[in-house]
């Protein structure tokens, strides 16, 4: 891949990921574009992908959306957008990047004597374990919303589905079209959301 076809490529999932933030934390384009002192137009233009990634923009961003800005860059950087938006609310690679400082502080130059594969085998041990608990949460979570919400007369509900992230997906490629209609017709918000 060429330099331009990175940056392109960067640029798309950079655009993809604050949209899917911003659908789950529910923020308003112009709210954003205050808080990161930009005109509505850029940011509209910064969030479809557009110039350089500019790290303070999304750290502005992450604050004005209560979301985690390591998060955002590394949804970039795996390329799964979708990942910005799992770890907004629980600010997963804050604390992981927190635990890290720890270790570092704790082992010092002593690391460098770890070969790759050990920190491979520790990282998937680590990422297991985190998997295992999460999905068996979701399942508990799951199961009690479908033998329970019938008690409130809805039926069957089919907990699990995030619609918020989907909808941000499917705004691709629309970068800016009808925000700043709809922030208008919204009415009032706040940087946080409301939330």
């Amino acid at each position: 891949m060429s330099k331009d076809s990175d940056d392109k490529q960067r640029s798309k999932l950079l655009s993809l990921a604050l949209r899917a933030v911003r659908a789950v934390r529910n923020v308003k384009p112009r709210a954003l574009a205050r808080a990161l002192g930009l005109s509505l137009r850029g940011y509209q233009h910064f969030e479809a992908g557009g110039g350089q990634l500019n790290i303070d923009h999304v750290m502005a961003f992450a604050r004005a959306s209560d979301a985690d800005p390591i998060g955002i860059l590394t949804a970039v950087q795996i390329g799964k957008p979708e990942f910005a938006a799992w770890v907004a609310h629980n600010k997963a690679m804050i604390a992981f990047m927190i635990t890290l400082q720890e270790f570092a502080d704790d082992t010092g130059e002593a690391m460098a004597r770890l070969e790759t594969t050990t920190w491979v085998s520790a990282y998937r041990e680590m990422f297991k374990g985190l998997s295992d608990k999460a999905l068996a949460a979701q399942a508990q979570n799951d199961t009690w919303l479908a033998q329970n919400a019938a008690r409130l007369g809805l039926g069957v509900v089919h907990p699990g589905e995030n619609d918020a992230v989907d909808a941000a997906d499917g705004e691709a490629g629309q970068a800016g079209a009808g925000d700043e209609q709809d922030d208008i017709e919204d009415g009032p918000e706040t940087p946080d959301g409301g939330s």
